[in-house]
C-alpha cells in the first residue's frame, strides 16, 4: 500500500521537529528514513503510526486519508527497539496475542505460519528470557506481521543487537519483506543498515529530507556535502573551474588539474573562475610509490602527497595522505598485493578515474555530516 505524506510537519513549542514534508513511499517497497538523532525520522514514523499528531499536513494510505485515525484503527503495525514482549507468555502466545485480543480463537495455523516465516519453528514454547536478542526480535516481528498489516513500521529494531547479529538480521529482515511483499518503513541512524536493506533511502537532516534515492545513487552521486560525508567517507576539496564543456569540467586544486564528468557536477558553478567542492571516495583511489610515478596511466586524476598515517584493518589498509589540496586525504586500499613500501613518511601519487569524481556547490560546509557535524 502506497504511503503519501503531504505537507506533513510537527512542532513542539518553538522547536520544529519535522518541516513540511512531501514524500511518497511506494507500495511493497523497503523504505528507510536515515539520519542522526534529532533529525525528525522517528517523529515522522510516529505520525504515520498515529502515535504523534501532526501540526499540519496529512498521511494517506492508498487513497484513504488516515491522518485523524487513532493508532488501533490504522492498518499498520510497529516494531520497536525494545521488542516489548510479554515475559510471562511463551513465543507462541506472544505471537498470537493480537489475534486473541480481537476475539479470534483459532490461531494455531497463523502462528505456525509466522514461526516458519521467522525461522523459529522449534521454539514455540520458550519464554522470552530463554531467547537471544535476535530471536526476541523475530518474535516481535512475527507478532506484528500476524495481524496482516498493510504497512510495517520499524523503529530502530536492530539497535540493541551486537554488530555480527545485527548484520545477520539485516539480511533476515530483507528476506522476510521480499517474501511477504508488504511495505516496510524503517527508521535507523545506521548507514550500513539502511544501505543493506532498503530499496530507497531518505536521508534526513534538521527535520528535512536532504536527499532521496536508491542506496547506490546516494553513495555514488551525493548531492550535498552532508550526504557525501554521512554515508561513508568522502574527500572534499575546494577547487576552481578552469574550463568546461557539455561533457567535462576541468578544475584546478592547489596547482593540480583534475577532471570530472559534467553530469556529476550536481548543478555546481561550471563557469571558468567559479569554485566548487570536488569529492572522491577513499576506496576509489590508488596509491603509487613516488619512485613509480611514471607508471600512472595518462588521463587519471592525480595528486602528489606524503603518507602521514597507515592503519592495517585486515581487509584493507586505511591511509591518511598530506597533499597540497588537503592535509588529510583518506585512501582505502584492499590488502591485495600490498606494497610494503607504503609506510608513513613515504612520498606517493594518489590517482583515480575522473569518472569517480563528483562536484558540489562550494557554498556548503565541507565538514557537514562528519562526526563533528552529523545533524
Amino acid at each position: 500500500m502506497t504511503i503519501r505524506l503531504s505537507g506533513l510537519s510537527k512542532t513542539f513549542g518553538d522547536f520544529t521537529a519535522v518541516h513540511p514534508l512531501d514524500l511518497t513511499i511506494p507500495e511493497g517497497s523497503f523504505f528507510a528514513l536515515l539520519g542522526a538523532s534529532g533529525c525528525g525520522k522517528t517523529t515522522t514514523l510516529r505520525m504515520i503510526a498515529g502515535l504523534e499528531e501532526p501540526t499540519a499536513g496529512s498521511v494517506l494510505l492508498g487513497d484513504d486519508d488516515i491522518t485523524a485515525l487513532p493508532p488501533h484503527r490504522r492498518p499498520v503495525n510497529t516494531v520497536f527497539q525494545n521488542y516489548a514482549l510479554f515475559p510471562h507468555l511463551d513465543v507462541q502466545d506472544n505471537i498470537a496475542f493480537g489475534l486473541r485480543r480481537r476475539g479470534i480463537k483459532s490461531v494455531k495455523k497463523q502462528v505456525d505460519e509466522m514461526l516458519e516465516l521467522v525461522e523459529l519453528g522449534g521454539m514455540a514454547r520458550r519464554r522470552p528470557r530463554q531467547l537471544s536478542g535476535g530471536q526476541q526480535q523475530r518474535v516481535a516481528l512475527a507478532r506484528a506481521l500476524i495481524n496482516q498489516p498493510r504497512v510495517l513500521l520499524l523503529d530502530e529494531p536492530l539497535g540493541a543487537l551486537d554488530l555480527k547479529l545485527r548484520r545477520q538480521m539485516q539480511l533476515e529482515l530483507k528476506r522476510i519483506q521480499t517474501e511477504i511483499g508488504i511495505t516496510f518503513v524503517h527508521v535507523t541512524h545506521d548507514q550500513e543498515e539502511a544501505m543493506t536493506m532498503a530499496d530507497t533511502v531518505a536521508v534526513m537532516r534538521g527535520g528535512r529530507v536532504e536527499q532521496l534515492a536508491e542506496p547506490a545513487e546516494l553513495y555514488e552521486n551525493p548531492r550535498t556535502a552532508f550526504v557525501a560525508n554521512f554515508l561513508g567517507t568522502s574527500n572534499l576539496i575546494t577547487a576552481e573551474v578552469t574550463d568546461a564543456d557539455a561533457d567535462e569540467l576541468r578544475i584546478e586544486a592547489a596547482g593540480s588539474t583534475l577532471r570530472l564528468p559534467a553530469a556529476r557536477g550536481n548543478g555546481a558553478a561550471a563557469d571558468p573562475g567559479g569554485q566548487l567542492l570536488v569529492g572522491v571516495r577513499p576506496e576509489k583511489i590508488t596509491l603509487t610509490h613516488g619512485a613509480d610515478a611514471e607508471k600512472v596511466a595518462v588521463g587519471r586524476n592525480r595528486l602528489n602527497g606524503r603518507i602521514v598515517d597507515a592503519s592495517y584493518l585486515g581487509v584493507s589498509t586505511q591511509y591518511l595522505i598530506d597533499t597540497p589540496a588537503c592535509p588529510e586525504f583518506a585512501v582505502y586500499e584492499q590488502n591485495v598485493g600490498r606494497d610494503p613500501r607504503l609506510v608513513p613518511g613515504t612520498d606517493v601519487v594518489l590517482h583515480w578515474d575522473p569518472a569517480h569524481t563528483f562536484g558540489l556547490d562550494a557554498g556548503q560546509d565541507a565538514d557537514a555530516g562528519t562526526g563533528e557535524d552529523a545533524t
